[in-house]
């Protein structure tokens, strides 16, 4: 199957979950990714507790890529990742704002031995302002987007996110960037320094909401927004069996399907009065909730149960576009959502798996063996210095 990224080389030194799911997206179109890890511990993401509920994350979003296990911080290290760099058409890194600097493995030096070299600098907060230095996690980036007070019923306070918003927009932003820039590039540009924030991911999914605040002086108010629970065609319903209804009648042509289907055209003219919440929700309540599926199953009334993960996974929809991934007949992961990914499991790399097949493209064999005796290269078995 095509793949349009085919030939493209990535070195990825992030880990986690940003860095890793951005890469995980550029593998699955065909992209070269090589995680370099370090010789002990490697990317965090292998050693999750079970206690935080994210087992197997690093296999799902390390799938086909090659693992080289690089002592970078080591004078050695640096110049074999820097050699290896010149083979590379993209870097990703997600290092605090200075550390690459300090570590001589920035733009600047990998441009060196790669002028047209694509770097991109993936942090919490960005390289510049007052909070480039800042520790933060998914959370607070939300927190400071002003994302996560929107997240809360009237009157009520704020919950996490279900899943890492900040993580994985600011992911996508910066795949876009990576992307924007290769096109570039192959136009005959240079290369490129991206500055991608996590922060910026979230952030620039406020601006649909920007309008009203910059334009119409409305306020931006957890729980009183439109599209947030404001509207009572736009909202979740409780149905008689103690389960919930997304309702999504925003368009006058689904509001009349609803009213058509419960029998409320009284409601016909009332789609955006904000006092007929409690109608609705009376109405919701009176049956359970595979009779409300049914009664909507042929309509445009935009009626859809909210499920759980588990239910996700036998969606007819979910199934239908080839999503879960099974193993014996059981689900064992989610595919890619690119079409050019689909196929047979993609192999997880093993810390430092790929080494010398990838380096000896650079080295000779004498000189691996001696970068692997010195620890430079290659996984080593002590991992109590979990910050090498």
């Amino acid at each position: 199957m095509y793949q349009p990224l085919t030939g493209i080389r990535i070195l990825d030194l992030s880990r986690l979950v940003p860095g890793p799911y951005l890469t995980q997206l550029l593998v699955d179109l065909g992209a070269e990714v090589i995680k370099i890890e370090t010789t002990t511990a490697g990317d965090y993401a292998r050693f999750v507790p079970a206690e935080m509920g994210l087992g197997k994350m690093f296999e799902m979003i390390n799938q086909g890529k090659k693992s080289v296990a690089i002592n970078y911080r080591n004078l050695r290290g640096r110049d074999v990742l820097l050699r290896l760099a010149s083979t590379a058409d993209v870097i990703l890194e997600s290092f605090r704002p200075g550390a690459a600097t300090r570590l001589k493995i920035d733009y600047d030096a990998m441009k060196a031995v790669k002028p047209d070299i694509i770097y991109c600098a993936l942090s919490g907060y960005g390289q510049e302002g007052p909070y480039r230095n800042r520790a933060g996690h998914d959370l607070n980036y939300a927190a400071a987007s002003g994302a996560l007070a929107l997240n809360a019923a009237q009157g009520q306070p704020p919950i996490p996110f279900g899943v890492t918003v900040a993580d994985l927009s600011g992911a996508m932003l910066a795949g876009i960037a990576i992307l924007g820039a290769l096109v570039g590039r192959n136009n005959g540009g240079p290369g490129a320094y991206l500055d991608i924030a996590l922060f910026d991911g979230i952030l620039s999914w406020m601006a649909p909401l920007a309008g009203a605040a910059f334009f119409d002086n409305l306020p931006v108010t957890g729980g009183s927004l439109a599209l947030q629970g404001g509207l009572a065609c736009y909202n979740i319903y409780e149905t008689a069996d103690g389960k919930y209804l997304a309702l999504g009648a925003l368009e006058p042509t689904f509001w009349s399907d609803f009213c058509k289907i419960t029998g409320r055209n009284d409601l016909l003219s009332r789609q955006f009065d904000r006092t007929i919440q409690k109608d609705v929700a009376s109405i919701f309540k009176q049956r359970i909730l595979d009779a409300w599926v049914e009664a909507f199953s042929a309509s445009d009334g935009c009626v859809e149960p909210v499920i759980s993960f588990e239910e996700m996974l036998s969606h007819p929809q979910v199934n239908a576009r080839d999503f879960v991934r099974t193993e014996n007949g059981l689900p064992a992961g989610l595919n890619s959502p690119f079409v050019f990914a689909h196929g047979p499991k993609r192999a997880v790399p093993k810390l430092g798996e790929h080494t010398n097949a990838v380096l000896e493209d650079i080295f000779s064999q004498q000189e691996l063996q001696e970068l692997t005796s010195a620890g430079v290269i290659g996984k080593r078995e002590n991992r109590k210095n979990m910050q090498e």
